[in-house]
């Protein structure tokens, strides 16, 4: 599905406890911020990372990619902690926001964004940072329609109107429409400093 990882920069949002990150490593990234919200869950991935020697190499960012704060739990159940939405749930521990300028501005050169972050997807490509994404070569996401309310097809025409070109990849949940997509940018990229 994806080549061309080699020397190449990642922001895996919705990194969990890590495994995208590490497989982004294994298969040549240089760099890989990943952004997780759930605080536990977050200590988790850097744990992974840490027991795999790429500290040098991953960035663990216990933050939600939003506007602002968000509150969520704790001490999530890391088994059932990749449903866990930002958008749907909350809690007691109140975590940073990060915005897709902030990443972007943590990386040099921006290849790929992994979205699977139970409906922020919506946010980030609906919002007023979408341009942002043309940063990047490629995308995939995970949609979430039945948490975001937002269509595959909206979703998807508004990636084409930046220039992306979207394949579905699988789907996860027919009757729920979860699917995952690669997009591929075929305009040529903004730089980042450029928007």
């Amino acid at each position: 599905m994806l080549f061309g990882l080699r020397g190449r920069e990642v922001v895996d949002v919705g990194a969990n406890t890590g495994d995208t990150a590490l497989y982004f490593i294994l298969n040549g990234a240089r760099k890989v911020i990943a952004v997780e919200p759930l605080p536990n869950v977050a200590r988790c991935a850097e744990e992974n990372v840490r027991l795999s020697g790429a500290t040098d190499k991953v960035r663990v960012i216990n933050a939600a990619l939003s506007s602002g704060p968000v509150n969520v739990p704790c001490n999530y159940d890391v088994f059932s902690s990749s449903a866990f939405s930002t958008l749907k749930g909350s809690g007691p521990c109140r975590v940073p926001s990060v915005t897709l300028g902030d990443l972007l501005n943590m990386v040099d050169d921006p290849y790929l964004l992994k979205m699977d972050c139970e409906g922020c997807e919506a946010q980030v490509i609906l919002g007023p940072e979408r341009e942002r994404l043309r940063a990047f070569e490629h995308i995939i996401l995970e949609t979430h329609p039945h948490i975001t309310g937002v269509s595959n097809k909206k979703l998807l025409a508004l990636l084409k109107e930046l220039g992306f070109e979207c394949k579905l990849h699988i789907t996860l949940e027919p009757k729920l429409c979860v699917n995952i997509y690669h997009c591929e940018n075929s305009k040529p990229r903004q730089p980042k400093g450029t928007f």
